[in-house]
């Protein structure tokens, strides 16, 4: 009698509900803020908020998912929840799609236990839950794999554009989904060579051709979003710190949230014994790959998962570009190649077991600090918020140290007197254009002098600095203190609020 497996609706089902715990209640983080203020805007001034008034682009991402939630909001709201369950939509249909393609490359029991791994895993879910465009564009690139190896098996025009349209899709998302997709051409030509087999070339260079097509209106903007990201980006050259890191987030964690101290050490465990896993079942399978449905199937999801990472790196050494979230799409692919090696590979099953069960309590810990997670950068900005609606008054203003504590108050109270200091010119963290600000409809200023202004109170927003920051007192903390009088200060989280009066005001 054959095992009974758990079906498809049953883990989309779980997938969903894992997605829908506390979906509404996480604070909206400025990452997010920005999404919906931008989205909120017609396409016309989206676009004039991205591509820029001078030569530079405002804001570095293409536009289909500010368009996409563009038009979902229109239709259901733009509450927290509403607008992450685009998000849940996206990665609940990734979970599906991995589904699929396992079953496709492999057979039901890889596709199935992909699925579950997808469903549970904690970086999928963490943006499946976060309003930016990383859930689409890990559906797209699934979507684009899966059409692929459809058309690589079959030749059907259908399947050759629906990869055409899905990896446009992706482009369209992100601009390094080109990463991804360099990664599978790499593997087109490597197999090639490898086999010396015919390969459908009027369909690979066709799809590809139509595919430059599609993008080449966004390849007239590119540009000049590459020069502002090489003018001033966040971005650090990666090392081998960050490859490690890339692994632990692909297991266990988030790129922007990390884990308690005490977790720490059992994910970092568990990481090492499931790659070291892999890595020994890769080598019995080397020589002759059994149990594929589709020739070089492990070969396609090895160069997936790790190109692309390979890639990002070593660009990275001449131009930093080594964001975690973009290789999203590799670490489902990773989650498949573990789907198709660990519980079905030689390994005497106590060992299996162990580490696959270690994994998933780790994965579960991983899950429920994050479903509760409320310090840097997502604070309770609600709460924050809500408590200087009760205390400011007429005259008061409120200035934020930078924009990350900005753009959420923001959201949340856009009636409140409130701006932010302009970051550094020409820093790391200087992101936002004046396009992009108007677009917003918010404006910065030039620096705390100028925002004070004489006012009677000032309320700073701030994010607390921790002695392993290092550094001194905040200077936008240290002119207020030199200027006017500390009445009070009120801490949520990791969020503090200032409150400063001029000396001859005081009760």
């Amino acid at each position: 009698m054959s095992r009974l497996r758990p079906p498809l609706p049953f883990i989309l089902l779980l997938a969903t509900a894992l997605r829908l715990v506390n979906l509404g209640g996480r604070a909206i983080w400025y990452d997010e803020a920005f999404s919906i203020l931008f989205a909120r805007r017609s396409w016309g001034e989206m676009i004039a908020g991205t591509l820029g008034p001078t030569a530079a682009a405002a804001e570095e991402h293409p536009l289909l998912y500010y368009f996409t939630l563009h038009g979902w909001m229109r239709l259901i709201g733009d509450s927290p929840t509403a607008v992450r369950l685009l998000s849940v939509v996206c990665g609940v249909a990734t979970v599906a799609l991995i589904y699929f393609l396992g079953q496709r490359l492999f057979d039901q029991r890889v596709g199935i236990t992909a699925a579950l791994f997808a469903a549970l895993a904690p970086f999928p879910l963490y943006y499946a839950q976060e309003a930016r465009m990383y859930a689409l564009l890990s559906l797209a690139t699934t979507a684009a794999v899966y059409f692929f190896v459809r058309a690589w098996q079959e030749n059907g025009w259908r399947d050759w554009a629906g990869y055409t349209l899905s990896a446009a899709a992706a482009l369209y998302s992100h601009n390094l989904a080109a990463l991804f997709l360099f990664s599978l051409a790499g593997w087109i030509l490597w197999r090639w060579r490898q086999q010396r087999r015919a390969v459908h070339w009027r369909g690979v260079v066709g799809a590809h051709l139509a595919l430059l097509l599609l993008y080449a209106p966004w390849l007239l903007a590119l540009p000049r979003q590459l020069q502002t990201i090489a003018a001033n980006y966040w971005v650090q050259r990666p090392g081998l710190l960050e490859l490690v890191q890339t692994l632990f987030v692909f297991h266990f964690a988030a790129d922007n949230q990390g884990l308690p101290p005490w977790l720490l050490p059992f994910a970092i465990l568990f990481s090492l014994l499931v790659l070291a896993l892999l890595a020994l079942e890769l080598a019995k399978m080397r020589r002759q790959p059994t149990g594929e449905t589709f020739a070089g199937a492990t070969s396609l999801l090895i160069w997936l998962a790790f190109a692309p990472i390979l890639l990002a790196f070593l660009i990275s050494q001449a131009r930093p570009i080594y964001v975690l979230r973009t290789l999203l799409p590799s670490a489902l692919i990773y989650l498949l190649l573990m789907a198709r090696l660990l519980p079905w590979g030689g390994a005497p099953r106590l060992i299996k077991g162990g580490v696959l069960g270690g994994a998933l309590l780790v994965a579960v810990a991983s899950l429920l600090y994050h479903y509760q997670y409320a310090l840097f950068p997502r604070p309770p900005f609600p709460q924050a918020v809500a408590y200087l609606q009760q205390q400011v008054t007429p005259g008061d203003l409120i200035i934020h140290s930078n924009k990350l504590t900005f753009l959420p108050s923001h959201y949340y109270a856009p009636n409140l007197p409130q701006t932010f200091i302009a970051d550094p010119p020409g820093s790391p963290s200087d992101t936002l254009d004046p396009a992009t600000q108007a677009a917003l409809g918010v404006q910065e200023s030039g620096d705390l002098p100028t925002a004070a202004d004489g006012r009677p109170r000032i309320w700073l927003v701030i994010f607390q600095e921790t002695e392993a920051d290092g550094a001194s007192p905040h200077p936008h903390l240290t002119w207020l203190q030199s200027h006017y009088t500390l009445a009070q200060t009120q801490a949520f989280n990791d969020l503090l609020i200032y409150e400063f009066r001029q000396r001859d005001v005081l009760p």
